[in-house]
């Protein structure tokens, strides 16, 4: 998963502006945030976000990108009035730092330590975080801020004449490194079903899976320690959806037994369809 950095500088988008985003962050809303000229980011992908402009400055928010980038109204009220666009992706936090709050991050630290990096002074969003100054970030971040247990929109109901699943993507399964590790080994392919995104739709399903726990949730402890290669399957939103609707959830095995055995049932009834008696 590639992650990139979003920035907000008070000079062009307004403190009052900001609180009103930081409000609908405490409602656990998708909003949106301007991507520079970047059109690369994909579902999926992680970001921070880093203040600038004068005063404290920072690392300030994470999250997971939740749509590709499209053009709208650009976020400078004076610009949008004659009519200028700006590029945007919708985006989920995980973590927001209240605005009266000190900075989780500073930029100083940024550049006094093994973090230091030309991207810190990066004037426009969507600058992508090299893959090995991200990891120390996200060692870093994770050990300073606690992050929303984290949902995609479409986990979070699934709902079957008239009963209601919902899957939950914890924290361990959204922390970038894990994921990232889990992927490497893995690969994009469902382990249930091997539904491939990128392979079906194009790029638009770049890189776009679920990541699901193995161990369930409730047994693991707060002194356990997830092993990405181990404790993580990469897993389609139906499938993820499938292997919940069992509590304790389904494992791997017995969710591809119930396909194998629908699927032979299907055949079944449509040879009989074909070739009645």
């Amino acid at each position: 998963m590639t992650a990139y950095l979003l920035t907000w500088n008070p000079k062009n988008w307004s403190e009052e502006q900001f609180g009103q985003l930081y409000a609908d962050y405490k409602l656990d809303k998708v909003l949106r945030w301007s991507c520079g000229s970047t059109k690369k980011i994909v579902v999926g992908d992680g970001f921070y976000l880093l203040k600038q402009g004068k005063g404290a400055t920072g690392v300030i928010g994470s999250g997971t990108v939740m749509s590709s980038p499209y053009s709208a109204a650009h976020y400078e009220s004076d610009k949008a009035a004659v009519g200028k666009m700006a590029l945007y992706v919708n985006v989920k936090f995980e973590y927001l730092s209240d605005p009266s709050a000190a900075i989780p991050i500073r930029r100083d630290e940024l550049n006094s330590s093994e973090l230091a990096c030309s991207i810190w002074s990066a004037q426009g969003s969507g600058k992508t975080i090299p893959d090995t100054i991200e990891v120390k970030l996200a060692e870093l971040w994770h050990s300073r801020v606690e992050l929303k247990a984290f949902t995609y929109p479409e986990e979070v109901d699934s709902v079957i004449e008239g009963a209601k699943t919902t899957v939950t993507v914890n924290a361990y399964e959204r922390n970038p490194e894990a994921r990232k590790r889990c992927l490497e080994k893995w690969g994009y392919h469902c382990a249930v079903c091997s539904f491939h995104f990128e392979l079906c739709y194009g790029p638009i399903g770049k890189q776009y899976i679920h990541v699901h726990h193995l161990k369930p949730i409730a047994s693991i402890g707060e002194e356990y320690e997830i092993d990405p290669v181990n404790d993580l399957r990469p897993v389609c939103p139906n499938c993820h959806a499938m292997l919940h609707r069992e509590n304790p959830p389904l494992s791997i095995e017995e969710l591809k037994s119930l396909i194998a055995r629908y699927n032979n049932n299907l055949k079944h009834t449509q040879n009989q369809t074909k070739n009645p008696i």
